[in-house]
């Protein structure tokens, strides 16, 4: 059953009187027909979400509360770790609508001494290679954990954050790490790299978001279409010298890519535009920058060539390319060379105390060996997200230059099994909101080199009975909350529980999305033919 809870806005929406009754509203067929008509609604917007928690219940307990008012919409109950507080928070952002989301959601980990969590995040922080370098802190008082210090950038904060976030019994994080820059900059230096920045990114509208600097100080308005568009114009504003990022006045217009698309306000960056802004996103990414990775660029295709130290990077590095408007396709021939040389049998160790360390990854068995600084991983997991997880900490160990992949999700009836390849490029988006992936939809060969068409198939637990029809209607309503998604632009068919779509999205980021629609529409196989336009966001 899903819950929406009455409540009144006064002045800002975060401040909420919640009544003491509650509506009921049940996943019956006339609601999903009632939410067809194009028409945001509160209740469409919980069903919204719902469905995404559905989607991940390998992730975290089943015991989260959806409650919508006038679009914003308030997440309680509680969680085991901040990881998957991060990702709930994540499916509510990433629905079309959503103007807000209030967290009241609570986090309740294993319980573990401070003295042993402020060890492992100090090793956690030193075994990652982009941050062993880092002056930090750390200090933890009833499962918080406090870091102080300093680094160089915006995103290096972020970085030692998600140190502290990973390791197992943390209750939350205070980031009191300042920020010191090699150089000061003038305001205008500074306006001029968010400027880029905001319309470079394949995630945000650029043209639509106004951004002003004043002693180091900026002000971002204008509309942006969801959320992760708001979050993802605020990240994009902490270039080097900016003391503070206000992102309040900007406004979220559920319509505002369909208003561009119809404008044709997107235009095609050329080739040396596009490799000056992937060599952009090189520079201000702290896993990238310190390697200087080779960019080529023919017809919208980037090639990525030269040598990292860390697995980490490389795929940093492509994630960084994918991210740039009008890439629709990015060729990985970088090579993985550790500066430092460690025995095998020491990455094994390292990588073994991260698994363990890790909270998604408590209760899973996990076997990880290392040979030739090829790392291994076998056993069982609940989840796929589990799975990119795992293979996650594995590219972050020291030394290891790829991964085998070889762990078995254990079917729980509510989300899609898939084989995953041996080295996926992906990453969390909402770990550090800075990048992006599905994590229960891996992003691997995600377009043939002709441009042409896809395919990927999964199997799915039980699910309800339901028709072909039935099944497109849900895949087309899946279709309507995607914020990237024109969903008169994608053609559903579906028979046998086998959905077909066809037609065109702007970005892969849409592609992934309609694919991830597919399945938890109810389809049994998905072929998603569906091209992405070379002009990211150009449709005709």
């Amino acid at each position: 059953m899903h819950k929406i809870k009455s409540f009144l806005i006064f002045g800002n929406w975060v401040s909420i009187l919640l009544f003491a009754a509650g509506v009921q509203i049940s996943l019956s067929p006339p609601l999903y027909a009632a939410i067809t008509e194009k028409k945001i609604t509160d209740a469409g917007i919980t069903v919204a979400v719902e469905d995404g928690l559905i989607l991940n219940r390998g992730v975290f307990p089943n015991d989260v509360d959806v409650d919508t008012r006038q679009s914003i919409v308030t997440l309680s109950g509680s969680v085991d770790n901040l990881l998957a507080k991060e990702r709930i928070l994540q499916i509510a952002e990433s629905v079309r609508g959503v103007l807000g989301v209030i967290d009241r959601l609570t986090v309740t980990p294993v319980s573990r001494t401070d003295a042993d969590i402020c060890k492992d995040i100090q090793e956690a922080l030193k075994q990652d290679p982009a941050t062993e370098s880092y002056q930090i802190i750390v200090s933890v008082k009833d499962g918080v954990a406090t870091l102080t210090g300093s680094v160089g950038s915006y995103m290096e904060k972020k970085l030692a954050a998600r140190a502290a976030e990973d390791v197992r019994g943390t209750k939350d994080v205070r980031n009191d790490i300042v920020i010191n820059y090699a150089a000061k900059r003038s305001d205008r230096e500074i306006a001029a790299d968010i400027k880029d920045r905001l319309q470079w990114d394949i995630w945000i509208n650029g043209e639509t978001v106004n951004s002003s600097v004043k002693d180091g100080l900026v002000t971002l308005t204008g509309p942006v279409g969801s959320v992760i568009s708001k979050l993802r114009a605020y990240e994009d504003a902490w270039v080097n010298g900016v003391k503070s990022v206000d992102n309040s006045r900007m406004t979220i217009d559920p319509w505002v890519y369909d208003y561009a698309r119809k404008k044709l306000k997107y235009v095609n960056l050329s080739d040396d535009t596009i490799k000056k802004a992937v060599l952009e996103a090189f520079r201000f990414d702290p896993r990238v920058s310190a390697f200087s990775p080779n960019v080529a660029v023919d017809g919208g295709v980037v090639y990525l060539s030269g040598t990292v130290g860390n697995l980490k990077a490389k795929t940093f590095a492509e994630q960084d390319a994918k991210n740039i408007v009008s890439v629709w396709q990015v060729d990985n021939f970088i090579h993985v060379r550790p500066k430092q040389q460690l025995a095998d049998s020491e990455m094994k160790t390292q990588l073994t105390k991260s698994l363990s360390r890790d909270p998604l990854l408590d209760g899973d068995t996990i076997n990880a060996t290392v040979t030739n600084q090829i790392a291994d991983l076998s056993g069982t997991v609940g989840s796929n997200f589990r799975k990119i997880e795992a293979q996650d900490v594995a590219s972050r160990t020291k030394g290891v230059v790829s991964i085998r992949n070889h762990l078995k999700v254990e079917k729980d009836g509510s989300s899609a099994s898939y084989n995953l390849p041996d080295d996926p490029t992906y990453d969390w988006f909402y770990k550090d909101r800075s990048s992006y992936d599905l994590p229960c939809y891996p992003t691997y060969d995600w377009l043939y080199k002709d441009g042409s068409s896809y395919k990927i198939s999964g199997v799915l637990g039980p699910q309800p009975n339901l028709s072909d029809e039935q099944i497109a209607k849900k895949i087309e309503d899946g279709f309507f909350w995607e914020p990237y998604v024109d969903k008169d632009a994608v053609k559903v068919d579906v028979e046998g529980g086998v959905a077909t779509l066809t037609g065109k999205v702007g970005t892969w980021i849409g592609w992934n999305e309609i694919n991830k629609d597919a399945y938890n529409g109810g389809a049994t196989k998905v072929v998603n033919r569906v091209r992405i336009d070379k002009g990211a966001w150009l449709w005709e």
